[in-house]
């Protein structure tokens, strides 16, 4: 500003001239401090955000903060920014709006003096212009004077203060030089931060490990099964990462994740916590079991309720994820219906219970509806062993197969619903194979032994089984004889048919009896019966024949037979001797004064006696019916081997035995009464003669037989003489009529 001398003249023209000139200055003072405030407004205000963005910066990638963290730290630095720069321009802006008295008074502080000569300039010439001024206007003039060629001497003094400015740039390069050297030497983290705090974006700043969820997918939520406990699976070995464009997608996070490039080694952190949030508020925190390197599994306790869980491992969390908890479909019906072999095409029975055990025959055609408790999306039908049979759909609940069995099969069913994609708890259903096996026969011949004779009654039982039932039942005899002068043997068969019970059932089990009787055709001596039991099915396939083991008799004489059951009872009596001699050993125990130990011994031996004397009655009575049906013997030598040794011998048993064997237990008991004592030792002694009077019988029946065969033999000597003298005489008579011999 220059202020020239002469124009300071006594005029009050030339005195509000200068005052313009005085104003223009401070306008342009006013000007210049206003852009120097604005403009180190500007690099304080970059400065400030430069290093706020850093800071921002340094601390989401220690925190690895999320959007809404961010969102909010954003808002909190932005708007604490702006208050700390407003708080900064309100002086600023009252500064390059003051008057020109205050702009005067703020550039005394720089000059000290300005101020008051300013306002001299500008106040001072006002007093000229009073009617009555009582001051000297040669000294208002003088001193307005004074003041402008101070101010002209000020002028270069209050100049830009281009120092301070320079220093506020020096910052503002500083600060900007921050994020240049960042975005130059870690430009892919510098893209991701303007992308986290700029644009809100989701990418992450780059880990070591990245959990995912099983079973997620690309979905937000598990499903588990109502009330049923539920594992889940974290891993850590990104199984899953798929390329796409120029990233990598990364499923089983319940959310979109993706990531700029693939992990050379993923890091398997050394524990994974899971924290489950129930709806009712309650808060499960545990570690997850690791199973194997990278995977982690924990079983949830059965709920009723969804809920949710986060993870945390490593420097990676992830959550919430959902799991929703929903009912398994169940198969509510299986309904089958078979058409069995043989069946006219078409014909099916429905089988009502199939909780029982289910068999059916080979080359059954099955028909099997499967019912679900919800609609079902598929139906997984496994066959151990074999291939599957096809499944049509026959309404949104129902499945149908339809194959043929040739095999014992068991089928595991699974349904998955459409709704929820829950599959069903396995169903296994066995279908087993029923062989219709040829009728189980057997043939016994009761009371007879190998040999019979030729007028023998031959009883037979005959005990068939089958699984369906029995069509017909027969024996079969087949009777090989050798004739004299032939050398290949005779042999005839004979088929005797065994009538089943008349009845709309089916017999599955039957037995009969059947006498065979040799005297209507008596075969010769030396014949041998070979008598088999034949029975037939019903088998739909075709009647099966079952056969039992064959029956061997050979016919014999009388005479042989009887000699060979006579050696049977000699050797019964041998075995009733000795039990005789048992007994009478025990006489002198109980004729003496004996402990109880000595009772207990004596009727030890009684009981092997007891048993002794049953065995010996039954065989000598199996004897007795032998001689019946093979008609040797007489009536009268059976009444006597009956009445005098079998039925004695019972009798015996079931009389004096059994009453000397309970005085013995009293006897042994302790109980030593002197009349038990006695009737111990009478009845022992009344048990011994019985024993040897029916000795006596068989001593008796043995001579009886003697003198029988004697008789016997001297009738069969004398036949043969009567045969032999009868075979000379003829003989002799032709050869007397003989014409062609000498």
């Amino acid at each position: 500003m220059t202020t020239e001398p002469e124009t300071l003249t006594v005029q009050p023209d030339s005195l509000r001239e200068e005052q313009a000139r005085l104003r223009a200055w401070l306008s342009r003072k006013r000007r210049a401090l206003g852009l120097e405030m604005a403009l180190e407004f500007a690099l304080d205000a970059a400065a400030a955000t430069v290093a706020l963005a850093a800071a921002l910066v340094a601390l989401d990638y220690g925190l690895r903060l999320g959007l809404s963290s961010r969102q909010v730290l954003l808002g909190v630095t932005l708007a604490g920014l702006a208050v700390a720069l407003a708080i900064r321009l309100v002086p600023r802006f009252r500064a390059a709006t003051l008057d020109d008295l205050s702009l005067a008074m703020t550039l005394d502080r720089v000059r000290p003096g300005v101020g008051q000569q300013v306002a001299d300039v500008l106040q001072l010439p006002g007093l000229l212009r009073q009617e009555k001024a009582a001051e000297s206007p040669a000294m208002v003039r003088l001193a307005v004077r004074r003041a402008l060629e101070a101010l002209a001497a000020a002028d270069r003094e209050t100049r830009w203060n281009w120092a301070r400015t320079a220093g506020r740039g020096l910052l503002f390069l500083g600060a900007l030089a921050i994020p240049v050297a960042f975005a130059l030497v870690a430009p892919s983290a510098a893209r991701l931060s303007l992308a986290r705090w700029l644009r809100g974006a989701d990418e992450r700043w780059p880990q070591g490990t990245y959990l995912s969820v099983t079973g997620v997918g690309d979905g937000k939520s598990l499903l588990a099964p109502r009330d049923e406990p539920f594992t889940v699976e974290v891993r850590a070995d990104l199984p899953d990462l798929r390329p796409r464009d120029d990233r990598w997608d990364l499923p089983g996070r319940g959310e979109p994740f993706s990531i700029r490039s693939r992990p050379e080694a993923p890091v398997a952190p050394p524990s994974v916590r899971l924290r489950e949030r129930t709806p009712e508020g309650a808060v499960r925190d545990v570690l997850m079991t690791a199973v194997a390197p990278g995977v982690f599994r924990h079983e949830l306790p059965p709920s009723s309720a969804s809920s949710t869980f986060e993870l945390t491992g490593g420097d990676d969390w992830l959550g919430p994820i959902r799991i929703e908890r929903a009912d398994r479909p169940t198969l509510q019906a299986t309904r089958l219906r078979v058409r069995d072999p043989g069946a006219a095409k078409g014909e099916f029975r429905a089988v009502e219970d199939t909780a029982q055990s289910l068999l059916f025959l080979p080359d059954t055609e099955v028909e099997m509806t499967l019912v679900g408790s919800e609609p079902i999306d598929r139906t997984r039908l496994d066959v151990h062993p074999g291939e599957p049979p096809a499944l049509e759909r026959v309404d949104p609940k129902s499945f149908a197969a339809r194959w043929t069995l040739r095999e014992a099969t068991t089928l595991e069913i699974q349904l998955t619903a459409s709704g929820t994609g829950l599959a069903s708890r396995p169903t296994f259903l066995s279908l087993g194979l029923l062989k219709d096996r040829e009728p189980r026969v057997t043939l016994r011949a009761q009371g007879v032994g190998a040999h019979v004779t030729p007028v023998a009654t031959i009883p037979l039982a005959m005990a068939a089984t089958d699984d369906l039932g029995l069509a017909a039942t027969r024996l079969q005899v087949e009777r090989t004889s050798h004739a004299e002068g032939k050398a290949e043997p005779a042999v005839s068969k004979q088929t005797v048919p065994l009538p089943l019970p008349a009845g709309g059932k089916a017999v599955l089990d039957h037995q009969a009896r059947h006498d065979l009787d040799l005297q209507p055709s008596p075969p010769p001596v030396g014949t041998i019966l070979r008598i088999q039991a034949e029975a037939e099915d019903r088998c739909a396939r075709g009647a099966q024949v079952g056969r039992s083991g064959v029956v061997h008799l050979q016919v014999v004489s009388a005479d042989e037979l009887f000699y060979e059951i006579l050696i049977r009872q000699r050797a019964e009596r041998a075995k009733f001797l000795a039990t005789v001699e048992a007994a009478e050993k025990q006489a002198p125990v109980l004729a003496s004064t004996t402990s109880p130990e000595d009772y207990m011994n004596v009727l030890r031996a009684l009981h092997t006696s007891s048993r002794q004397l049953d065995q010996v009655a039954g065989r000598i009575a199996d004897t007795l019916q032998e001689m019946k049906l093979n008609e040797v013997g007489s009536p009268k030598s059976h009444r006597l081997l009956q009445d005098g040794i079998i039925d004695p011998i019972r009798e015996l048993n079931a009389g004096q035995v059994a009453e000397l064997r309970n005085v013995l237990q009293a006897l042994g008991g302790g109980t030593r009464a002197q009349p038990d004592v006695e009737k111990a030792r009478r009845l022992h002694g009344e048990v011994v003669a019985k024993m040897k009077t029916i000795l006596e019988q068989m001593s008796q029946w043995e001579s009886f037989v003697d003198v029988v065969n004697q008789v016997a033999e001297v009738i069969k000597i004398q036949q043969k003489v009567l045969k032999d003298t009868e075979d000379a005489r003829e003989t002799r008579t032709k050869e007397v009529f003989d014409e062609d011999k000498p």
